[in-house]
């Protein structure tokens, strides 16, 4: 199952909205980072990694960064799709690449109907 942008926010806001804290959610957020930077010191061998399976652990640790990334722009009416698409076309214009986010999916989306 795949989700987006718009059901994420709108689940977390549905979830956080009436009591979500910016402060505790962003608290949340950096401890979450903290874990990601934990599993990659042990993928990297700059730390003793205590299971076999960083892979796995390294995708719910992204998970957890992803959510209260999206809680934080949820609680604060932030569309993240908007926003990401509008941020990398600036990116894309400053850093001179040759396709943008916006014409990326627009192509991928032709291909699969035509």
């Amino acid at each position: 199952m795949d989700v987006t942008f718009k059901e994420l926010e709108a689940y977390l806001f549905h979830h956080y909205g009436q009591w979500g804290k910016e402060q505790g959610l962003f608290m949340k957020l950096v401890e979450e980072i903290g874990e990601v930077a934990e599993i990659l010191n042990m993928r990297s061998g700059s730390k003793a990694a205590n299971e076999a399976d960083t892979q796995e652990q390294l995708a719910n640790e992204l998970a957890d960064v992803i959510h209260y990334t999206v809680a934080i722009a949820a609680i604060n009416g932030i569309d993240l799709g908007e926003t990401i698409i509008r941020k990398d076309k600036k990116a894309s214009i400053k850093y001179n690449h040759d396709v943008d986010l916006e014409t990326f999916i627009a192509g991928k989306k032709a291909q699969t109907t035509g």
